[in-house]
């Protein structure tokens, strides 16, 4: 058996010390009888031979210590979570020739189902791969190759569209702003197959197509209506016009 690593300070651990003396004797045992990965391979046997206790005296003693270790899935071994820590193992380098013996022993549990396949703890102490970041090949992009991002749609409300309909003078703002809404809530906001970008656009698209339908493309002032109204306008009475 190689020589072992101990931490002197473990004797001033709260967790250590207010461990039982068997419990203490127990966990220096496994220490150093389990192999360079922190794994022992449970032989009761010997252990209650080594250790001077009874079958009783083992099983509190195991009891107090169980935070300490992690039992394979088969429940034939244990391996001491910090055990490579205790020995100034970590982190683990697959170049440096004294740990490739621990990584192999690591990788041979992990890879069973019947030892640590699956064990979290485990697998974390494996050197990670570096990650080599991806080459950015520069090239000469013109302005006009750069594209603006499109702004996201959002769909307005019934009172947004009659607002605005209002703010345009379109005088049927009320009916002409909840038709416009059903319309394109029921076909999805779409103009064509493609997804709306401005509402606004398409309510002054609407209101456009509203006057060119009832031929009322120009909207007239009243003067203008009664100026049509009347072939000879000698007779019209401009104040009355001006007052109404």
């Amino acid at each position: 058996m190689s020589n072992r690593l101990t931490d002197s300070d473990k004797w001033k651990d709260i967790w250590f010390s207010n461990l039982s003396p068997h419990a203490k004797l127990l966990f220096i045992f496994l220490c150093e009888n389990c192999n360079n990965a922190g794994i022992y391979e449970v032989n009761k046997k010997f252990m209650l031979f080594y250790l001077g206790i009874n079958d009783e005296e083992l099983k509190k003693s195991i009891a107090e210590i169980t935070k300490t270790y992690i039992k394979s899935n088969d429940g034939n071994r244990i391996w001491i979570k910090n055990y490579l820590k205790y020995q100034s193992k970590l982190p683990l380098n697959e170049n440096n020739n004294n740990h490739k013996q621990i990584l192999m022993i690591l990788k041979e549990n992990l890879s069973d189902e019947t030892k640590y396949k699956g064990c979290k703890e485990m697998s974390s102490l494996l050197p990670q791969p570096i990650k080599i970041p991806r080459k950015v090949v520069s090239t000469d992009i013109t302005k006009s190759e750069i594209k603006e991002p499109i702004s996201r749609f959002v769909k307005p409300s019934i009172t947004e569209i009659q607002d605005f309909m209002k703010e345009k003078e379109f005088s049927l703002f009320k009916s002409e702003g909840e038709r416009f809404f059903n319309w394109f809530e029921s076909n999805g906001w779409k103009v064509g197959k493609n997804l709306m970008r401005s509402w606004k656009g398409a309510v002054n698209t609407w209101i456009a197509n509203y006057y060119e339908r009832n031929k009322m493309t120009i909207k007239k002032s009243k003067i203008d209506t009664i100026k049509e109204a009347h072939e000879n306008l000698d007779d019209v009475d401009w104040n009355q016009v001006y007052n109404n």
